[in-house]
């Protein structure tokens, strides 16, 4: 006596034919979809960080400097404890680096549009700009083929996404 289960050989390439055709339908509008989601995602943590770095200021009392490059930013506590001195913008010796974040792949911060005195900003141990800003808000601006998202930040500290 024969069983009847499992599948046929047929039955087998069929179901693999029709998962393809799907796959390859839905394949380009994923791959549109994932700069537009990079873009998001890199203004949302950018954001999130400097707001991290304003609370640290407040809570190590000190200077905290967010230093920004075409594909990266880092952070780090300038409170002068590796020989320099405090708020100097330069990591010195033992001033802890907080992070030292990379954009992701085509994600970029064009400096041509970055208003902020060298490329940079610091946050005082009262959570302010220790830097004295323009009446209207700074802009970060990141970029990439899809488009631009702009971070803001005004003169009392606060940050928000454009």
């Amino acid at each position: 006596m024969r069983r009847n289960s499992g599948f046929t050989v047929y039955e087998l390439v069929v179901t693999i034919a029709v998962v393809a055709v799907l796959a390859a339908i839905a394949t380009p509008s994923f791959l549109s979809w994932l700069p537009a989601h990079r873009l998001r995602g890199a203004s949302i943590n950018l954001m999130a960080d400097m707001e991290m770095a304003k609370v640290r200021a407040i809570r190590e009392n000190a200077f905290v400097a967010v230093q920004f490059g075409v594909d990266n930013y880092r952070i780090f506590v300038d409170d002068g404890s590796g020989g320099g001195v405090a708020g100097d913008w330069i990591q010195n010796g033992s001033e802890r680096l907080v992070m030292n974040r990379a954009l992701p792949a085509g994600v970029t911060i064009p400096f041509a549009e970055l208003t902020l005195v060298n490329q940079r900003v610091r946050f005082s141990s009262r959570g302010l700009p220790a830097d004295p800003l323009n009446a209207n808000p700074e802009l970060i601006p990141l970029v990439n083929q899809t488009g631009r998202r702009d971070i803001g930040l005004n003169r009392l500290g606060r940050l928000w996404v454009q």
